[in-house]
């Protein structure tokens, strides 16, 4: 291990190099590179970069956590086949082809599904305040948005009806483990085209 006054050297720039160069140090006189020589003193030669791909880590698990809320930029409601109780259906489904859900006797503005309790289970299916809404052809009706004020985001909407997400449904295709779900002051139903 290296003493006290080795470590007060090696903090600064090595001899000679006009405190430019930051790979090289001194050590009792010795120019030792950082790269070969200091890892197996106990120094680590990478710790600025580890702390900055840390901090760029973080941001980036931020970044996807924050959109596997299921925030659809141009968002498309279009059918996919799902087994429901048993049977293959068509549903309607997001963009992401995952099965959407509508709570039995929910419609503006008398709203069930209202806190986090419920948002747990049953992942509103959000966009953005501008985004332009579609749906694929074989979807009748119309595409509408609902503002949460109190949740402080938007809602897909069909026929006046708020689409979810079954959190059971792990995010896959052809799932729909939700239908039927008694839960939240209604029933749980996959959304037909």
């Amino acid at each position: 291990m290296l003493a006290a006054a080795e470590s007060k050297v090696l903090k600064g720039p090595a001899s000679g190099t006009g405190g430019g160069d930051r790979r090289n140090y001194s050590l009792k006189g010795r120019i030792v590179s950082t790269s070969r020589n200091l890892a197996h003193r106990g120094f680590s030669a990478r710790r600025v970069p580890r702390t900055k791909l840390l901090a760029i880590s973080v941001a980036v698990l931020a970044s996807l956590s924050i959109t596997a809320v299921a925030v659809a930029a141009g968002t498309t409601l279009s059918t996919g086949r799902a087994n429901v109780r048993g049977k293959t259906r068509t549903v309607v489904v997001n963009s992401a082809g995952v099965t959407l859900y509508a709570l039995s006797g929910e419609r503006p503005p008398k709203l069930k599904c209202i806190n986090s309790a419920c948002f747990k289970f049953w992942l509103p299916y959000k966009v953005s305040a501008t985004a332009k809404l579609t749906k694929s052809k074989g979807i009748s009706g119309t595409v509408g948005r609902l503002r949460r004020i109190k949740a402080k985001f938007y809602q897909v909407m069909l026929n006046g009806r708020p689409l979810y997400a079954f959190v059971g449904d792990n995010g896959k295709r052809g799932s729909a483990k939700g239908d039927g779900i008694k839960a939240f002051g209604g029933t749980w139903s996959v959304v037909s085209p």
